[in-house]
């Protein structure tokens, strides 16, 4: 007991304090609980994938700078490509952006509820959280967080639209924040190809703004764990400092070099999510006795009289959804991603079934 008292003391008062980031694991054949594409890379594409990693030599590094992908993402997001900074998934961007920049003496700005690796992270530096709730309707409270963020050194968090509630700031309130903010403003557009309002445009004209995206979402890569980051050059040649070398393997930068090539696959995706999701809010509007709160997410946030009766029996047929229950303002709240037409349906079905049951829920 003694001796790991002595490495406890090492470690940041923070790091003690926290909880790991997990999941319970429940083995489920519908899963709908992480905001997956529920399409994955075609057979023909990952055997073309496949034959090029097996002409890649596994015993040297993948290239420090790996050009040709960052040329492609410039390309497609119509940006240059000192402006882009790309990791393993965007949670290490998140990492490299906070470790650069949060500590005890900086405040980090977190409107919430809102995807909490943001807070995680932040705590386990020693940063100073100042919480920011959403308004009753999960709308942002854009006065209270400009008058935060108005601090010098601050770092202010924005995901838009928010996991897990599917809401969003407009173009002119972020802007609104961005110009009114003593220090970084991070905007996070994981889910942006699905709604909401992208502020790519204001790249160019604040340096104080650090954009967000993923592969993992519209782009169905979520296994392979790569995003980015977008600001302006200088910035991003100080978080380049922070970024770990070789962040991306070979598997990585191949297959996401094979998608940018086959673009039309990821754009008819996510037609199709867009038009599941129209199914899906369709379908959940006709059940009288639950709220769905309004998404620009593939996701809905839904207020159950009792979510946990409700959580037990989708699993009981199979389907796994996301439980928020115990987050602040959330009770009794579960989160649904938008499947496949056979997994929504799969859900809708459940719930009739659930609702049968007589109890008010």
């Amino acid at each position: 007991m003694e001796n790991f008292l002595k490495v406890t003391s090492t470690l940041k008062e923070g790091v003690l304090k926290n909880k790991a980031y997990t999941l319970k694991p429940i083995d489920c054949p519908i899963k709908l609980n992480q905001n997956e594409s529920p399409f994955d890379i075609p057979l023909y594409l990952k055997e073309k994938i496949l034959q090029k990693l097996k002409n890649t030599k596994w015993n040297i590094y993948p290239e420090f700078v790996p050009d040709d992908l960052y040329t492609k993402i410039a390309n497609y997001f119509n940006l240059s490509k000192t402006n882009i900074l790309v990791g393993n998934g965007s949670n290490e961007m998140i990492f490299t952006i906070l470790a650069a920049s949060a500590e005890k003496t900086k405040k980090v700005v977190i409107p919430t509820p809102t995807f909490t690796v943001y807070n995680l992270i932040s705590s386990n530096l020693n940063a100073t959280i100042k919480y920011v709730p959403l308004n009753e309707d999960f709308t942002f409270n854009v006065p209270a967080i400009i008058e935060e963020s108005k601090t010098s050194g601050s770092i202010t968090v924005l995901c838009s639209p928010n996991n897990p509630t599917g809401t969003y700031l407009t173009f002119n309130e972020i802007e609104k924040i961005i110009s009114s903010s003593g220090g970084i403003v991070i905007v996070d557009e994981a889910y942006i190809h699905f709604g909401g309002e992208t502020v790519l445009d204001l790249i160019p004209k604040y340096n104080n703004l650090i954009i967000l995206r993923t592969f993992s979402k519209a782009f169905g890569l979520a296994g392979l764990r790569i995003g980015f980051m977008i600001s302006n050059k200088d910035l991003i040649t100080e978080l380049s400092k922070v970024k770990l070398p070789y962040n991306l393997n070979i598997f990585t930068l191949i297959t996401l070099s094979e998608i940018f090539d086959n673009l039309s696959l990821v754009e008819e995706n996510i037609k199709t999510i867009l038009s599941e999701k129209k199914f899906l809010a369709s379908e959940l509007s006709k059940f009288k006795d639950l709220k769905v709160i309004p998404s620009e997410a593939n996701f809905f946030l839904i207020k159950f009289f009792d979510s946990n009766f409700v959580f037990a029996k989708l699993v009981e047929d199979g389907i796994l959804i996301r439980d928020y229950n115990s987050y602040p303002m959330l009770e009794n709240c579960l989160r649904v991603s938008v499947g496949s037409r056979k997994e929504n349906e799969a859900f809708i079905n459940s719930l009739k079934k659930i609702f049968k049951y007589g109890e008010k829920l």
